[in-house]
């Protein structure tokens, strides 16, 4: 076979794959069809806005479209620089079986196979949707060289970037690989990482992080991608500029593609850093000697290592993040007002106890994988095992529910009465949310990893069992909810006469009384069924 044969073969191979693993995940094949809902109105907000453009081009606003436009796609090669790195970094540069292939293809075939695949799974449908907008905007600017060369301009712009991106993350996993202080302290740069990304969304801060990359890039060819998109069509659109965009276009595939090249060498023929990982003697022992000091001996042992998993695998328990999708509007609130609004502390009641249930508590038996057997040749292995899921979540889950209502409750414009029954509802939801999940985990277990990553399998509970306590857990809190709701006091005081104070305790008493019978139940249920668990 020639070099060209390698590289689409092992291309096709790569797609198959992942298809694959998408069929194999009912939760990604879920995702693809909401994509493809929304792919609908993207579609057709592509063609109209494509249109628009065209005809503002006719409005005697030429300088300021061209200005526009170049404005517009420094933004958008950021973007997809961004996209396409993280992409490289997570998954394209990590195929499977890498060892493998590496001693039947070239290094220099094998990222060739990689950036065909990428080429394919971003290329395909942004080629599309650029072909519409370009028919689209090209008759709405009445010229008809708009459209091949709006296609041009995407194809330029969609190859730089990712190009772009696939050399800084090669940079940065070579530099993992041979770094041992950067290899300790990667958990720690992908949370900061994520604290200010979340920081950015939340404070609305984009052109703060990007305005100094626009200006770097403000006199380079990518700024040049507008002229080439308007040449022929805006007078303002400068030959030149659109002539250099092509010709630097063409050049930095050529350097990058050889670059990358040695750069997947170096990464891939490393002998990456080893950390030795020196454990005391009374490393192992110390979490179980505290906890057996306060709880029985098995379940201090379920706790113990649920809290070893949750370090040692964090991304196992990614599922959890969820229910604090919730909170991203409420918090967004609270940052860009700079007060606490009355709502947010009902939210974190509801997402506290939501995620308190599903840590731990929510696959009593599926958790234990391999162990299993040997865990139900234990003494009353149902108590144990639930009891310690239970207490394991409880621990974090409660006094950081209860902490966070009570001071969001005080910070915001609610009475002390009002602060009392909510950290009280948030009290009984934290501290039943376990044992209800613990019930509704034993009736739905999921026994085998599931790919939560590239490269990382994990036993996650199913999704039928994180659906049916989602619903149980809203309902449950749902009287304190109503009941600490401005809205309803309000109405319920105009209507009725109703106190507001009377209407947030017999919110609170309600889900008491729904809460504690439905969580002891559901334990109880779930002790039961550990202790009559037998393997087919």
């Amino acid at each position: 076979m020639t070099e060209w044969q390698h590289v689409s073969t092992i291309g096709r191979t790569e797609l198959r794959r992942r298809w694959r693993v998408v069929r194999g995940n009912p939760a990604q094949l879920v995702a693809i069809a909401f994509m493809a809902l929304f792919a609908i109105p993207m579609v057709a907000l592509v063609a109209f806005g494509g249109f628009l453009f065209g005809r503002s081009i006719g409005d005697g606003a030429a300088t300021t479209t061209v200005t526009l436009a170049r404005t517009g796609l420094v933004y958008v090669w950021l973007l997809a620089v961004g996209f396409g790195g993280l992409r490289a970094y997570s998954t394209a540069l990590r195929p499977d079986h890498l060892d493998g292939l590496l001693t039947t293809v070239s290094h220099r075939e094998l990222i060739g196979g990689l950036l065909f695949t990428e080429a394919v799974i971003v290329g395909v449908p942004t080629l599309l949707l650029a072909g519409i907008g370009a028919l689209s905007f090209a008759v709405g600017a009445g010229s008809p060289v708009a459209a091949p060369l709006t296609v041009a301009t995407v194809l330029c712009v969609l190859a730089t970037a990712l190009l772009v991106g696939f050399l800084l993350a090669l940079v940065v996993r070579n530099m993992g690989v041979r770094s041992k202080l950067l290899t300790r302290l990667r958990t720690l740069l992908f949370v900061l990482l994520g604290v200010v990304y979340f920081w950015v969304i939340f404070t609305e801060s984009f052109d703060t992080v990007l305005a100094p990359l626009y200006r770097l890039l403000e006199p380079t060819p990518v700024a040049w991608f507008g002229d080439l998109l308007l040449v022929g069509t805006a007078p303002a659109a400068s030959l030149g500029r659109s002539v250099g965009a092509v010709l630097a276009s063409g050049g930095l595939l050529l350097v990058g593609i050889a670059a990358i090249t040695q750069l997947a060498a170096l990464l891939w023929y490393a002998d990456g850093v080893h950390i030795e990982h020196e454990a005391a003697p009374t490393e192992g022992s110390t979490l179980d000697t505290r906890l057996g000091a306060l709880l029985p001996q098995p379940i201090a042992g379920v706790v113990a290592v649920d809290y070893r998993r949750a370090r040692r695998a964090p991304v196992s328990l990614s599922f959890v993040l969820y229910p604090l999708f919730l909170l991203v509007n409420p918090i967004m609130t609270t940052v860009q007002t700079g007060s606490v609004d009355g709502a947010l502390p009902l939210w974190i009641v509801l997402c506290g106890a939501w995620v308190t249930g599903a840590v731990f508590p929510l696959n009593v038996v599926g958790n234990e994988g391999a162990v299993l057997p040997a865990t139900l040749l234990g003494r009353d292995p149902g108590r144990a095992l639930v009891g310690g899921h239970v207490i394991a979540a409880a621990l974090v889950g409660v006094p950081v529910t209860v902490l966070a209502t009570a001071g969001l409750a005080v910070a915001s414009p609610r009475p002390l009465s009002a602060v009392a029954t909510l950290s009280a509802s948030a009290l009984v939801l934290a501290m039943a949310a376990g044992p209800i999940a613990s019930g509704i985990g034993a009736a739905f277990p999921r026994f085998q990893a599931v790919r939560l990553s590239r490269s990382t399998r994990a036993i996650v509970p199913s999704m039928v069992a994180f659906a049916i306590f989602s619903t149980v857990i809203v309902i449950v809190a749902l009287p304190a909810l109503v009941g600490h709701s401005g809205l309803v006091g309000h109405a319920l005081e105009s209507w009725f006469g109703i106190p507001r104070p009377t209407v947030r305790l017999a919110g609170t008493l309600l889900t008491t009384v729904l809460a504690l019978p439905t969580g002891a139940l559901s334990a109880l249920y779930a002790v039961r069924t550990v202790d009559a668990f037998r393997f087919d």
